[in-house]
């Protein structure tokens, strides 16, 4: 279905709800905000820096959004508010248009559990700013229809997000679950003295973070063994077990089915005989980023 040029809702503007109007305003959508506290001097001029300003519209009254094909909430993350409005938006929507939010870490299932128009909420949780990071991670409830999460997906793939769906709801979804995990080792280790805050930051940002800009973890895996990334983690199965918490082995975090399904997934994208070709574009890539850093840096 074609989503060009049709309205979108957006609820709450602070610094997410204002950079999703980017988002939208930047593929063309006519964009409608209700956000009684909204700045909008300061608003207007954010959009104004890349895109036309003149499709952004503020509605006083919340049943403006009526004309949306799709709202995004980003109200504050208070679980009680956002029923609230959920309540509200329900009863003054089409059936048809899909609520998504962009909560950080609350399940749609806690709180539109009882609304008649269940079935077409869901979470839309961005990457932040979503204007520039365009990973979208979409979480429906068990009780969202198919056809509302196909919707909101191809909305958002159509002004250039990455949509990432999640087979479940699981508390902090996905990316915040990665972030902490990485941020909670970073913190041990400075705070047992083992490296500066400034070492970690320029480990992660000259490293991990460089090769992850062209390629995912598991595909950069991939490339570190002849033999994909089955092989990586039969090498260096002893440095694993070393990380893993006392009684438990990599094996036990990694049994025979999941590392199928990670060699499979890897060698669809990379077959093993392309491996070395793949590995010198990456080097390539890196070489150039590297250089572009320096470029903008000086």
């Amino acid at each position: 279905m074609s989503n060009q040029r049709q309205p979108i809702g957006i609820v709450g503007c602070g610094i997410i709800g204002a950079s999703w109007a980017r988002a939208f305003l930047r593929a063309g959508h006519p964009v409608v905000v209700h956000d009684p506290s909204a700045d909008l001097a300061a608003l207007r001029e954010a959009v104004a820096e890349a895109w036309d300003a003149g499709r952004l519209t503020h509605a006083d009254r919340i049943e403006s959004l009526a004309c949306c094909v799709y709202v995004q909430e980003s109200i504050v993350e208070d679980a009680a508010a956002k029923r609230a409005l959920f309540e509200t938006l329900d009863a003054i929507l089409p059936a048809e248009t899909v609520v998504a939010s962009s909560t950080s870490a609350l399940c749609m299932s806690d709180l539109v559990p009882d609304l008649a128009g269940r079935a077409r909420f869901l979470v839309a949780h961005p990457a932040s700013p979503p204007h520039a990071l365009p990973a979208v991670e979409i979480v429906p409830a068990p009780f969202t229809a198919p056809d509302s999460v196909a919707r909101a997906e191809d909305i958002l793939c159509a002004i250039g997000q990455t949509p990432v769906r999640l087979n479940r709801e699981v508390r902090g979804f996905v990316l915040n679950r990665l972030q902490a995990a990485m941020l909670m080792e970073m913190i041990g280790l400075v705070r047992d003295g083992i490296v500066s805050a400034e070492g970690v930051d320029a480990l992660m940002r000259d490293s991990f973070g460089m090769r992850w800009a062209i390629m995912g973890p598991f595909a950069g895996v991939h490339l570190n063994a002849p033999g994909g990334i089955a092989d990586y983690f039969a090498r260096y199965a002893p440095m694993f077990d070393g990380f893993c918490a006392d009684g438990e082995t990599l094996a036990d975090r990694l049994p025979p089915d999941t590392l199928d399904a990670l060699q499979a997934h890897a060698t669809a994208r990379v077959p093993l005989e392309d491996i070395a070709a793949r590995r010198a574009w990456r080097d390539d890539a890196l070489v150039g980023l590297r250089d572009w850093r320096a470029g903008v840096a000086s």
